[in-house]
């Protein structure tokens, strides 16, 4: 019997629990005046970055620090196809983005609560917060009053 804990589900204490995703990779070392089309380019050559419907842009976001706004050199990027995901990983790892060497690997997504019910497209129906971690441009909207 042992061995059959569903891929560690172990100490979750009420956390948000994290699962890999399949289609979306995470990438460190980017130049910080790396923009959106730089990396749309540079990524969406082994693939198609899937569109996001609400903005017809590519799912591509760059993270910012906090405090300071400015880019941290770290990005997901959102592919249609699981496949082209791994093969970016494979190819992208380690390879230079305008001269920086970068790291890909499968993004860390929260896991969508109590199954794939909805989890994701946020929050219809449920307190007006919550829902919403995603998309949510340049992050930092804590914290300023």
């Amino acid at each position: 019997y042992s061995g059959s804990r569903g891929g560690g589900r172990g100490g979750s204490f009420g956390g948000v629990e994290k699962v890999q995703s399949d289609n979306q990779i995470f990438v460190q070392g980017l130049p910080t005046d790396a923009t959106e089309e730089d990396i749309a380019q540079f990524f969406g050559s082994i693939g198609v970055i899937k569109n996001d419907k609400k903005t017809g842009k590519q799912r591509i976001f760059i993270y910012t620090d906090r405090n300071t706004g400015l880019p941290k050199g770290e990005a997901t990027v959102t592919y249609d196809d699981p496949s082209a995901a791994q093969s970016a990983i494979q190819w992208f790892n380690g390879k230079d983005f305008n001269g920086k060497p970068i790291k890909v690997s499968m993004a860390m997504i929260k896991a969508p609560p109590g199954g794939m019910r909805g989890g994701f497209g946020g929050g219809r129906g449920g307190p007006p917060r919550g829902g919403g971690g995603f998309g949510g441009r340049g992050g930092g909207d804590q914290g300023d009053f």
